[in-house]
């Protein structure tokens, strides 16, 4: 018959005699304590040995006879970091440690704690929440599988992640997908460098060129599922698809930190052919704000930099910000929309909307009619 319990002490020392037959550490049965009683862990480790004050005191004494301790002392430890409470000093916690047999950290788990404000332990903190939604291709045989890629080896390549995404479950794939969705894009680029920074450096930017590519191929073909497709699966812009030069409307979204409210840059940019790639340059603005656009075009992604030059009469005063974006092109070539990336003042990353809207011909009277609306 379970002995009947008579007061908190009693369940206390009856709890943490029950966990150390299963050989729990004095740590795990203070974890437990703190939790479950709704005290700081210093007394949850007293408390675990089943000690009152005094008993605690006793025992330091028997260990430190030349520095003796009254229970009024652990009182004010314990009390910590309460107005009415001291301070332990590092020595008092190492001996305190010592007396519980268990880490200083663990005496200090429920005090403060900045790290989330540390960009890197924010990434660190993001990349061990991703699923490891491809463990399975490592472990498991590729079977009969090789034989049906021999002829392709782009498939048989192919076959380890196509097999593992077949094993994994439809939830998975979904929780992975909301994750990354509730990201901001500046957490996910320090997620990624985070991940990058483990690859061997000989291979590490050839990957990530091959997978930015295969991202952004998989987005155009998501928006162009009508479209011809190449045999490399890129949707293709037919030889009399329109010509992407002539005068655009741009417009990008951005928010003012210092102003705490979201504003839209609008410019007129004439694109002109640039070798094999695309450059553009903003008509005078009214405001003297001037914006300069230089763009690969791969089937309907195009993909390149920005730099802006502010005004020097304006809210940022001249200053030069710059970045890289990457667009979506429409079937017709009359749309580009995507995204921009770019560091601001303190060097964080932002992103915004950018939209590249076709208007007129690069002709001489094109960009003075549209000159004069500025």
């Amino acid at each position: 018959m379970t002995a009947r319990v008579r007061s908190v002490r009693q369940e206390q020392t009856q709890r943490a005699l029950e966990l150390r037959s299963r050989h729990e550490t004095w740590t795990a049965i203070a974890t437990e304590f703190a939790e479950r009683y709704g005290v700081n862990v210093r007394v949850a480790f007293r408390l675990a040995h089943g000690w009152s004050q005094g008993n605690a005191a006793d025992e330091w004494n028997k260990r430190w006879p030349a520095e003796p301790k009254t229970f009024k002392s652990f009182s004010y430890w314990e009390l910590w970091p309460a107005s009415t409470g001291h301070a332990p000093s590092l020595d008092v916690l190492a001996r305190l440690a010592e007396l519980y047999e268990c880490r200083v950290a663990d005496l200090l788990v429920d005090c403060p704690d900045f790290r989330h404000n540390d960009a890197a332990h924010q990434a660190r903190a993001e990349l061990t929440a991703l699923p490891d939604i491809m463990s399975d291709s490592e472990r498991n045989e590729p079977g009969n599988e090789t034989a049906t890629h021999e002829a392709n080896p782009a498939s048989a390549a192919m076959a380890p992640v196509e097999k593992a995404l077949r094993e994994t479950s439809s939830e998975a794939l979904l929780r992975l997908a909301a994750h990354l969705d509730n990201l901001g894009i500046d957490r996910m680029s320090q997620t990624a460098g985070l991940w990058t920074a483990s690859l061997d450096p000989g291979h590490r930017r050839g990957l990530l060129l091959r997978l930015s590519a295969a991202l952004s191929l998989a987005a155009a073909d998501a928006a162009f599922p009508n479209e011809t497709v190449t045999r490399r699966g890129l949707p293709h812009r037919h030889a009399d698809a329109p010509s992407l030069t002539g005068l655009w409307l741009s417009r990008y979204s951005y928010y003012s930190t210092t102003r705490n409210k979201e504003f839209q840059g609008e410019h007129y940019v004439v694109l002109r052919p640039d070798g094999e790639d695309l450059s553009g340059s903003s008509l005078a603005h009214s405001t003297g704000s001037r914006l300069a656009l230089n763009l690969s075009v791969n089937a309907a992604i195009a993909t390149g930099t920005w730099t802006e030059h502010t005004s020097l009469s304006g809210h940022y005063a001249g200053a030069v910000y710059h970045g890289t974006l990457q667009l979506v092109v429409s079937p017709n070539g009359r749309s580009m929309r995507g995204k921009w990336i770019g560091f601001g003042k303190d060097f964080d990353v932002n992103t915004g909307d950018w939209q590249l809207t076709w208007k007129a011909e690069a002709s001489d009277r094109a960009v003075r009619d549209h000159a004069n609306k500025l």
